[in-house]
């Protein structure tokens, strides 16, 4: 029988991941931690990328402090040069397992304007007071930079929320609530930060009158983040179903490998490379990889 076992490969492709971004192996961790861990990190940074900026109104006519001000200028510089924005973020992004709470409810990055290293941990900028929020779309290649306000407040603050329905209302469509016009009760800022720590997902009224879900799906009441384990779930399905399909294909294999190799198929050792598409495999004794597609 052929060497099969793509779920073990995904194990040690995440440990390789979360290795290369910075993060060692904690031995005896499963499948499931491992994924959630590296998406936890994965979508706390934005990707290295040449973003399309565009600045809200109200960001546009707040006057800021000359630093605040040079800060927000060296970003925009570093986003659309397509150059790391790891540094503008949270130190806390040295625990891949911190719980960004304001990122799972609203999936809205917030990044520190230092325009000097972090005098203790010059991989970061320095710290500032004053944040910038900001949405990222990864699709689009477009971060939208919503505002700049203090630490205290910011991250419960719902005035983000209306200056994104105020400025660019088509990223609040798909988290528009059909069929719900008003709420009985809309939370306050503080009520907000109460249920994000109590880990309950919270519809919000806009100022147009729009009932919202969260951005970012919410998170479990130990403070997990939805979308990430739902992604986990779905790459764990994902590569089962590879594996299912590769197998269901022995005899295509066994003849392609016979007649260039002349091996037989109990001789195949296959291994997966990659988990996002194109999906690869490597054959290990002859050291071919073969390419898999959805659209297979």
């Amino acid at each position: 029988m052929a060497v099969i076992n793509f779920i073990d490969d995904l194990k040690e492709i995440t440990v390789q991941k979360l290795s290369q971004l910075g993060y060692p192996e904690i031995p005896g961790e499963d499948l499931e931690t491992l994924l959630l861990r590296y998406l936890n990190v994965r979508r706390r940074i934005p990707p290295v990328i040449s973003w399309t900026i565009k600045k809200s109104q109200e960001l546009i006519n707040k006057p800021l402090s000359e630093e605040i001000r040079n800060g927000l200028q060296q970003f925009i510089i570093k986003a659309e040069s397509g150059q790391n924005l790891k540094p503008h973020i949270s130190t806390k992004i040295n625990d891949p397992d911190y719980k960004d709470l304001m990122f799972y409810d609203w999936e809205i990055f917030h990044f520190h304007l230092g325009t000097e290293p972090h005098p203790t941990q010059p991989e970061f900028v320095d710290r500032t007071k004053e944040l910038l929020f900001a949405i990222a779309d990864i699709h689009s290649r477009i971060m939208y930079l919503i505002d700049i306000h203090p630490h205290k407040g910011g991250w419960t603050n719902q005035d983000l929320l209306r200056i994104i329905e105020e400025n660019w209302e088509e990223l609040l469509v798909r988290d528009t609530v059909r069929g719900i016009n008003e709420l009985d009760h809309n939370p306050s800022d503080n009520d907000i930060d109460s249920f994000r720590k109590a880990g309950l997902v919270t519809l919000v009224q806009t100022p147009g009158d729009r009932v919202l879900s969260p951005m970012g799906s919410g998170m479990t009441t130990d403070g997990t983040s939805f979308q990430n384990i739902m992604e986990a779930d779905s790459i764990r399905r994902s590569v089962r179903e590879i594996e299912d399909w590769f197998i269901q294909q022995r005899e295509k294999w066994t003849i392609h490998f016979q007649n260039k190799y002349g091996k037989d198929w109990n001789d195949l050792q296959f291994k997966l490379k990659s988990f996002e598409e194109p999906v690869e495999i490597e054959e290990l004794t002859t050291g071919e990889f073969l390419v898999y597609s959805s659209l297979n």
